[in-house]
């Protein structure tokens, strides 16, 4: 009983004592003038000090001593240093951060315009707050995805599930970390698709071009080729052209299989110089189909090989010469 009393007394001293927290109006001027404020400046590189050392009571503590309006001025100016220093939050100071996203600025800066007036907080510290977290969690969730895919522990197609937004949050991510894994985890992640021996799921083509890239994997590329051909397979393509290696025009050449992506890789083939012996052999093969000798002798010309098509008319008869004639003719 007498605890229950206490209880309560205690709460009704806090709730008549608490301030009421209202808007305050405060001056451009006198904005400028806190934020340049020296002490206010020493007392945040104290402040820093304990945010780097993880000591968060002391730095709760000496933040609350300090009055109004140099205590909101001084959580501004933390915030914005921990945001431009890009100080890696531990999880106590990512508590920290997520208090201050949830208070309410005291001070507001009245704004005028052409016909408008309205209020926006002199210190806008949980805007600097709700940054802060967004960047800690993605950075929680890259940390996360490195580790599971080191270990070998990350399943692909349970990873890539769940809402559009989660799956587009996490393609992103793995598109920008792929490359920072070690060989060993990305040839992990591409023989949970290769090694299937029926594929009835694939991620994105966005995500199995740079699983092919990365990982120079030939199996992956067979997949990416098999794919509906779209912006991302062609500038693949593109790119693959630009390296110009044995392994490059040989997934181009590959690439031409799919009929959607057939006139893309002739073209970018025959932008390649010198051209190959393969690559010769291999235009030449498919001059004597129907549906590509047109498509084939029509880059060619393109490219400015029109007294080598003007030789195979001649002196190869496996090549559809009426083909080549009429894309020379024109």
């Amino acid at each position: 009983m007498q605890q229950g009393l206490l209880s309560s007394v205690l709460l009704s001293a806090l709730l008549l004592g608490a301030p009421v927290v209202s808007a305050s109006e405060m001056t451009p001027n006198r904005v400028e003038t806190l934020l340049q404020d020296e002490q206010v400046h020493q007392k945040v590189a104290q402040l820093l000090q304990y945010v780097i050392e993880d000591n968060i009571d002391s730095l709760n503590f000496a933040l609350e001593r300090l009055s109004l309006p140099q205590q909101e001025v001084t959580r501004y100016l933390l915030l914005n240093k921990i945001e431009h220093q890009q100080i890696i939050l531990t999880p106590k100071m990512a508590v920290f951060v997520e208090q201050q996203k949830s208070m309410v600025p005291t001070y507001q800066v009245l704004e005028r315009g052409d016909g408008y007036e309205f209020s926006v907080p002199a210190f806008n510290y949980p805007a600097i707050a709700s940054r802060l977290l967004k960047q800690w969690k993605q950075d929680q969730s890259t940390l996360d995805f490195v580790l599971k895919a080191e270990r070998g522990e990350l399943d692909l197609q349970q990873w890539l599930s769940g809402n559009d937004y989660q799956v587009q949050t996490r393609e992103a991510l793995l598109i920008r970390e792929l490359d920072s894994l070690s060989a060993e985890a990305v040839s992990g992640l591409a023989k949970q698709l290769t090694e299937e021996a029926v594929i009835s799921w694939l991620p994105s083509s966005e995500v199995m071009v740079r699983l092919a890239q990365v990982s120079e994997d030939p199996e992956v590329y067979k997949l990416v080729w098999l794919m509906r051909a779209d912006f991302n397979s062609q500038q693949e393509l593109s790119r693959l052209a630009k390296v110009a290696d044995e392994f490059s025009i040989e997934q181009i050449i590959h690439a031409s299989q799919n009929p959607s992506l057939k006139e893309h890789a002739f073209k970018q083939l025959t932008r390649i110089r010198p051209m190959s012996q393969e690559t010769k052999a291999f235009l030449i093969e498919r001059m004597a189909l129907k549906d590509d000798a047109p498509l084939v002798a029509q880059e060619l010309a393109r490219q400015g090989y029109t007294s080598w098509l003007e030789e195979l008319v001649s002196s190869n008869q496996s090549v559809r010469s009426s083909a080549i004639m009429n894309v020379l003719s024109q």
